[in-house]
């Protein structure tokens, strides 16, 4: 008798519809070089996710059954040699894939080949192992071969994103984390990561499921899943994963650090984003003490100041944000302190009106080309803006300066004729072309404003006074160290952007496949974390080779510490959800 394949099983013959689970093929698959195979095994090994997932299993009685750490391992290494994170690649690549030698090192089980009971009898043990694992992290296990009624699926995804699966999910994030982590905190122990500023760029992008959407009766096989909607107007079913990765705002920084990328959050789209975007900032808070810009698209302007801007500014960061056309109107605008408050900023109450209406224009336009003008026309508007004198103090409260030293205001000099002179010589006769900011600084260079015929008292307060005081409650969701439009902030936000774009890119390309379903079948949220997260470990490790092969060094040796490299450890629960310490020197002025 001939062996037995797949084409053999009447499972898969024509009528009989699909197989439970893939089937492991018999015919033996190349075999993966010792080297990567122990290189993986240590990268894995530093997470530290194997010894929390066993701690797991410890007190379940009963024989171990297939060790827990290498099917972690083997869906490690199908991920970094077939793109795939499914179990049937995992078992054969971890059972047939190794030398004998280290298969004998790792304690790895195997079989015959050849006996293709022995085969399927090895990954069943193999399969449960894992299936151990889902349940035991599930805080509403069910089963996951047919649909539920709708009504039951909406109490599964209750129980995902409420707050009684809120510890299930917190440690689900956690182990996710550790595994993207793991190559990461070894770039910072390596000093690969020297030459970063701190600048991040954090995005959300869709990770199909292989599952069927949700229906008026039944409920999905993912049951927390739903649709993730595109910039375009697309959509595809199934989760949402928010990412954080290494940038840059000055474009000459390029190539001198890996991009790796930072933190994973894999979560129902559309929910709770400005939290899970604090998450993975948050870690990163707790393995480096750089912090920089932070780039996030429109989406997360948006969210409610609480639940993003806050958060992110109270770990050191310093947002760069994009604004909606509603966010530019002229009926988006305020007042504080009778200074006009606009996109983020303070303007004098005398400020042209169609110096304020660019903003809109700008928002309107259809490309660059077309913004580049408009932003040059934009630096008129520069002189009335007012300027900050003292940062955040302990009462969240800021002062601003009035304009007056950029500016010919008549009621400027009215005030100081009721009130303290100004120090200051008198104006030189003299300009000093070749000078740029004494010829900047002469009152000749200065807009000249026409004042209505308004009493002193009746006038706005910013006007009556050299400084007001403003809170920080003022346009939480706008403000930002670059001023928006400005060629400071287009080319920061641009950067930024790009970076996380490409990073979505590579996860989505041919090498790591975080968009192909067919990839990643294992259902649930639990496995789709996990797979998911082992994904982005793989291609930060690949990052990290490549990085090591443009730098003439070994991509095979160069992630093994060497003595005096410590590896960073992975923040506790309570340090991640604490607010960070204040920094001093740590953090970089725009």
């Amino acid at each position: 008798m001939g062996m037995r394949t797949p084409a053999d099983d009447p499972r898969y013959q024509p009528g009989n519809g699909r197989p439970r689970r893939p089937y492991p093929r018999s015919q033996e698959p190349s075999e993966l070089p010792d080297s990567k195979v122990k290189k993986l095994h240590r990268m894995l090994h530093r997470s530290g996710v194997p010894d929390a997932v066993e701690e797991l299993f410890a007190p379940l009685p009963g024989p171990r059954g297939y060790p827990i750490r290498l099917v972690l391992l083997g869906l490690v290494c199908a991920s970094y040699e077939k793109a795939s994170t499914n179990l049937d690649d995992a078992f054969e690549i971890i059972s047939f894939g190794t030398s004998e030698r280290l298969r004998a090192e790792l304690s790895i089980p195997t079989c015959d080949i050849e006996d293709q009971d022995a085969v399927n009898a090895l990954y069943n043990r193999f399969h449960r192992a894992w299936s151990r694992m889902i349940w035991l992290l599930d805080p509403a296990p069910h089963q996951r071969r047919s649909r539920l009624p709708r009504a039951d699926g909406r109490k599964v995804a209750a129980l995902w994103n409420g707050t009684t699966g809120e510890p299930a999910l917190r440690r689900l994030e956690e182990l996710a984390n550790r595994l993207v982590t793991a190559p990461v905190r070894t770039a910072f122990a390596k000093g690969l990561m020297r030459h970063w500023r701190g600048d991040t760029a954090i995005d959300t992008t869709c990770v199909p499921t292989w599952a069927r959407p949700h229906t008026r009766k039944r409920a999905a096989l993912e049951a927390s899943a739903n649709w993730h909607y595109k910039g375009g107007g697309d959509r595809e079913f199934g989760y949402s994963a928010t990412l954080a990765i290494a940038a840059h705002a000055d474009p000459d920084r390029a190539g001198r650090y890996p991009q790796l990328i930072f933190g994973m959050v894999l979560h129902t789209p559309e929910k709770e984003m400005g939290r899970h975007a604090q998450y993975v900032s948050a870690v990163l808070a707790q393995l480096t003490e750089l912090r920089g810009f932070t780039a996030a698209d429109r989406a997360y302007t948006k969210l409610f100041p609480r639940d993003f801007h806050q958060p992110m500014r109270a770990l050191g960061y310093m947002p760069v944000l994009d604004f909606s056309k509603p966010q530019v109107a002229p009926a988006a605008e305020g007042h504080h302190q009778g200074a006009i408050a606009k996109v983020g900023r303070l303007f004098c109450p005398l400020t042209p009106r169609r110096l304020l209406d660019l903003y809109q224009e700008i928002r309107s336009a259809r490309n660059e080309r077309e913004r580049i003008p408009l932003r040059e026309q934009l630096q008129e508007i520069e002189p009335y803006t007012l300027t900050r004198k003292d940062t955040l103090d302990e009462r969240g409260t800021e002062r601003f300066s009035c304009p007056a030293t950029k500016l010919n205001c008549p009621w400027v000099q009215e005030r100081e004729r009721l009130g303290t002179r100004r120090k200051g010589g008198p104006v030189p006769v003299v300009i000093h072309l070749d000078a740029p900011r004494a010829r900047e600084a002469h009152p000749a260079a200065r807009p000249s404003i026409d004042v209505p015929d308004i009493p002193f008292d009746d006038r706005p307060k910013c006007c009556r006074q050299s400084s007001v005081t403003v809170q920080a409650h003022v346009m939480p969701r706008m403000r930002q160290e670059l001023p928006w439009q400005t060629s400071s902030w287009a080319l920061a936000y641009q950067t930024l952007r790009a970076h996380i774009e490409g990073g979505n890119g590579r996860l989505k390309s041919v090498d790591a496949a975080l968009h192909a379903r067919e990839k990643r079948q294992p259902r649930g949220r639990i496995a789709q974390s996990i797979l998911a997260a082992i994904t982005v470990m793989v291609e930060n490790i690949s990052e990290l080779e490549r990085f090591l092969i443009a730098s003439k060094k070994s991509a095979r040796t160069g992630l093994d510490l060497e003595p005096g490299e410590n590896l960073i450890p992975y923040p506790a629960a309570m340090a991640i959800g604490a607010s960070p310490p204040a920094l001093h020197g740590a953090s970089r002025s725009p």
